[in-house]
C-alpha cells in the first residue's frame, strides 16, 4: 500500500471518529436541552422530598410540558425552578396551583400543575412565581412518625394493653361480626335519609341564626318580665283582694244567672230579629256620626260660637194622619238596603227644603 493510500486512510478513520463524537455531543445537547430556550418559572414549597432533582417531570394534565431546572434550599424552604416548554405556556392560567407527587412509593417525584376551577384569562409567562399546594407523603415520613411514637410508648404499657385486648376478644368473633353486621343494617337504612338529615342540619343552622338575631329583644322581654314580676309580687295584697273580689262577683252573678236564665234566653231571643236589623243597617250609623258633626261644623261658622251642640224648633204638622199601632210600621222598598244617601256631605239635589205651616 503507497503512503498515499494510507493517508487516505488515515483521514478518513479520523473524520469517521469525529463525525461519532459530533453526533453523541450533538444527541447529548438534545437530551440536556442544549438547543432550546424554556420559560423558567419558580416553585416555592416548605419542601420538597426526597428523590427531587433536575431533570424531573413537569405534568399538566398528565402530559409532560417541562422539566426541573434546578432545587435550591432557602429560609422558607426550597425553591424549585421549572423550565416549562414556551409552547405550553398558552395552556397554563396565571393561577395555575402545583402538586408535588411521586409516581411510586420508592420512585423519582414530578410536579403535576393544577388548573383551579376559576382559572384566570392571563396566561402563566417566564418569571412568574407560583406555590406549591401540597407535597406527597412519604415512606420516610411515616416511618419517622411512627419512630416518634414508639419512642414514647411503653414497651411493657403496650404488651399489657395488647394481651388484655386479645383475652377479651378471644372466643367473641362471632358477637364482634354479628355486631358489624347490625351496624351494616343501620347504615344501610340510615344512607337514604341523609339529604333529608342534611336538610334538617341546614335548617337546624337557619334556626340558631334567627335565635341568635332575636336574642337582645328575648333578653328584653326577659327583663320586662322581671319586672312585672317584681311589681305583681310587691302588689300581691291588692291582687289578692281582687281576686276575692272577682269571686264574690262570680257568685253574685251566678245566683243572678241561675234565677233570671229563662227570662235572660228570652230576651235574648226576642232581640235577635232588631239586632239582625242593626246589623245589616251598622253601616249608616258612621255615615250619619260624620254627617252630624259636619252639620255641626258647619252651624258653628253660621250661627257663631263654641257651643258643640245642636238646637232645634219641630213641630207637628196637622195634615199627617195619628200613627196606628200594628198598621204604620216602618216599611222599606223592595231591594233596598243599607246606604249613606251620600252622607257625610249631602249634594244640593238632596237638601230638603223646609215646609212652611202653623205649628201645633
Amino acid at each position: 500500500m503507497s503512503v498515499h493510500s494510507k493517508n487516505l486512510v488515515r483521514t478518513a478513520g479520523i473524520g469517521l471518529i469525529a463525525f461519532v463524537l459530533a453526533m453523541l455531543g450533538v444527541t447529548g445537547a438534545f437530551y440536556t436541552r442544549a438547543f432550546s430556550d424554556p420559560a423558567q418559572v419558580t416553585l416555592q414549597t416548605d419542601r420538597v422530598g426526597l428523590v427531587m432533582g433536575p431533570g424531573n417531570k413537569v405534568k399538566l394534565r398528565g402530559v409532560e410540558v417541562g422539566r426541573v431546572g434546578s432545587v435550591e434550599r432557602t429560609a422558607e424552604g426550597a425553591e424549585i425552578l421549572l423550565e416549562i416548554d414556551r409552547d405550553q405556556l398558552d395552556r397554563i392560567p396565571e393561577n395555575v396551583e402545583a402538586l408535588i407527587k411521586a409516581s411510586t412509593v420508592f420512585g423519582a417525584k414530578y410536579v403535576e400543575l393544577v388548573v383551579p376551577r376559576s382559572a384566570s384569562a392571563s396566561r402563566l409567562s417566564s418569571g412568574d412565581v407560583i406555590d406549591a399546594r401540597a407535597v406527597t407523603t412519604e415512606v420516610n415520613t411515616v416511618f419517622e412518625g411512627l419512630d416518634s411514637l414508639l419512642r414514647h410508648v411503653d414497651v411493657a404499657d403496650l404488651n399489657t394493653t395488647l394481651s388484655v385486648l386479645a383475652r377479651s376478644l378471644e372466643g367473641r368473633g362471632d358477637t364482634i361480626s354479628g355486631l358489624a353486621v347490625q351496624l351494616d343494617d343501620y347504615l344501610t337504612e340510615l344512607e337514604p335519609l341523609l339529604p333529608q338529615l342534611r336538610r334538617d342540619l341546614v335548617e337546624v343552622a337557619r334556626f340558631a341564626r334567627l335565635a341568635s338575631a332575636i336574642s337582645p329583644a328575648l333578653l328584653r322581654i326577659l327583663e320586662n318580665a322581671a319586672v312585672t314580676g317584681e311589681t305583681v309580687a310587691g302588689s300581691q295584697q291588692a291582687l289578692h283582694r281582687l281576686l276575692v273580689d272577682l269571686s264574690i262577683l262570680g257568685k253574685a252573678g251566678s245566683r243572678f244567672v241561675g234565677l233570671t236564665d229563662d227570662d235572660l234566653v228570652s230576651l235574648l231571643r226576642s232581640l235577635r230579629p232588631t239586632t239582625s236589623t242593626l246589623r245589616a243597617y251598622s253601616s249608616e250609623l258612621p255615615c250619619f256620626l260624620k254627617g252630624l258633626d259636619k252639620t255641626q261644623q258647619i252651624m258653628t261658622k253660621t250661627l257663631g260660637g263654641l257651643d258643640a251642640g245642636l238646637r232645634a224648633r219641630v213641630s207637628v204638622r196637622s195634615e199627617l194622619p195619628p200613627y196606628r199601632p200594628g198598621v204604620d210600621l216602618p216599611r222599606l222598598p223592595i231591594a233596598r238596603g243599607p246606604g249613606c244617601a251620600g252622607l257625610p256631605t249631602l249634594p244640593a239635589s238632596h237638601v230638603p227644603f223646609p215646609e212652611r205651616g202653623e205649628p201645633q
